[in-house]
């Protein structure tokens, strides 16, 4: 993934603003990728898969990723760079905005840091082993709760936001109109998710499978045998919902007599380009379009209109 560090992408921040970096960063992907979508585009649609020999070369290849830490440390500090965002977000309503809702919020703790800054948060996840008890001590509400059924009033809500979680409801539509019905008129909504299915790292297996694209070179079956010929951690197919970028951008499509984008940025992510040029057909035979395969994030501020 093209990634800049922190400090740099904090300094470029102050001088330029999202957008422009963002446009940056679209101008360098064309760039980089123009020759593999050319790839792409011409590949035939057989073969669709790759056997056990190559899963196997493929394997020793790619490294596993460093882990991601939830040490409560950890947990804290992620918290309190997400409430940091929202309020950048909402500078310009941060006197009007005083409730929140986070959508599959997990631990909590953007919330934690919210209500330290004097709003009212309320978190939502379907399952509550997660929740941090030290968000009990702010005064946050965090319930167990089905993102599809919010049971909440309409209008509750100055901002509801989500962060890594869109990508992983089964049904993000039912999701979105929930959240639109819960968010007050002029209210704002927050979606930050990935990685989608079709992207490098988009069946979210890296701890079994390293091989980015492994959900395009293999089949499932095939996947599951070797994880559990290797002693791998078993791969949960249904952790995502499989909904692609293009599947995304006409749901918002959809909304746009209701939503009113305030930012939207695609982020890609330019691992494994290599096997794209390699084994075309493998990814040929599942879509047609190319940006599919790039994407990896997408972060959009909506404004609700009515």
């Amino acid at each position: 993934m093209f990634r800049v560090n922190a400090k740099v992408k904090s300094t470029l921040r102050i001088i330029f603003p999202d957008c422009f970096l963002h446009r940056l960063l679209t101008i360098y992907t064309k760039i980089k990728t123009s020759k593999v979508r050319k790839i792409f585009e011409q590949a035939p649609e057989r073969p669709r898969w790759l056997g056990w020999a190559e899963l196997e070369s493929l394997q020793e290849k790619y490294p596993f990723p460093p882990m991601v830490s939830y040490d409560p440390d950890s947990l804290e500090k992620r918290g309190e760079k997400r409430a940091k965002e929202i309020l950048r977000l909402t500078a310009n309503k941060r006197k009007e905005f005083k409730t929140f809702l986070d959508l599959g919020c997990w631990d909590g703790m953007v919330c934690c840091a919210l209500q330290r800054r004097g709003k009212i948060t309320t978190g939502i996840d379907i399952r509550s082993e997660g929740f941090d008890e030290r968000t009990a001590g702010e005064g946050v509400t965090l319930l167990q709760m089905d993102a599809t059924d919010l049971k909440f009033e309409d209008e509750s809500f100055d901002f509801v936001f989500s962060y890594g979680s869109f990508e992983h409801f089964a049904e993000p539509e039912v999701v979105l109109r929930e959240a639109i019905r819960v968010v007050k008129k002029a209210g704002y909504i927050y979606l930050d998710f990935g990685a989608l299915y079709m992207a490098s790292q988009g069946l979210h297996a890296y701890r079994s499978v390293t091989v980015p694209y492994r959900q395009f070179l293999f089949p499932k079956e095939l996947l599951e045998e070797f994880s559990k010929a290797k002693g791998l951690p078993p791969i949960d197919f249904d952790a995502v919902n499989e909904w692609t970028l293009e599947d995304y951008r006409e749901l918002w499509d959809r909304y746009s007599d209701r939503l009113n984008k305030q930012f939207y940025f695609e982020i890609p992510n330019l691992s494994g380009l290599d096997l794209i040029v390699k084994y075309g057909s493998c990814f040929k035979s599942k879509t047609k379009c190319f940006d599919n395969l790039i994407i990896t994030t997408i972060k959009v501020l909506f404004e609700k209109i009515h």
